[in-house]
């Protein structure tokens, strides 16, 4: 029994409550804007709050929503996003997006680019996006 614990103990430590899933941009050329696309996925029994992104990558990074008002669509920066528990909260074109503004380099198809979100519970995910088109 003790054996028993101690590998579901184990096999609990090591599976993430809160990953990041699928991560991708769109390409750009330096200066432009791009997207940045994933899933976050929650598998605790608490929400968790996603409130800051950065990349070395691009000059501003921002969390952002698309919306549409009076039969418009725009898009608009959010200071934070939740996470529910037991949930997978999708970031996908015309939903949920993190906005890469101004680049520093060209984001060339198959490349990567490094990011890191930040959650409440003061935990860092780093990230390695594929730059693909959709």
């Amino acid at each position: 029994m003790t054996i028993l614990l101690t590998i579901l103990t184990l096999l609990n430590f090591h599976t993430p409550n809160l990953k990041v899933e699928g991560a991708w941009l769109r390409p750009a050329g330096k200066g432009m804007n791009s997207a940045l696309y994933f899933e976050i996925v929650n598998n605790s029994n608490k929400p968790d709050t996603l409130y800051k992104v950065t990349s070395p990558a691009a000059e501003l990074v921002q969390i952002h929503e698309t919306f549409k008002t009076n039969g418009l669509m725009g898009m608009r920066e959010v200071r934070f996003v939740v996470v529910k528990p037991h949930s997978t909260l999708t970031f996908q074109p015309g939903g949920y997006h993190v906005m890469f503004i101004k680049l520093k380099k060209d984001f060339k198809v198959n490349g990567k680019v490094n990011a890191v979100l930040y959650f409440k519970t003061n935990k860092e995910i780093k990230i390695k996006a594929l730059v693909k088109r959709q």
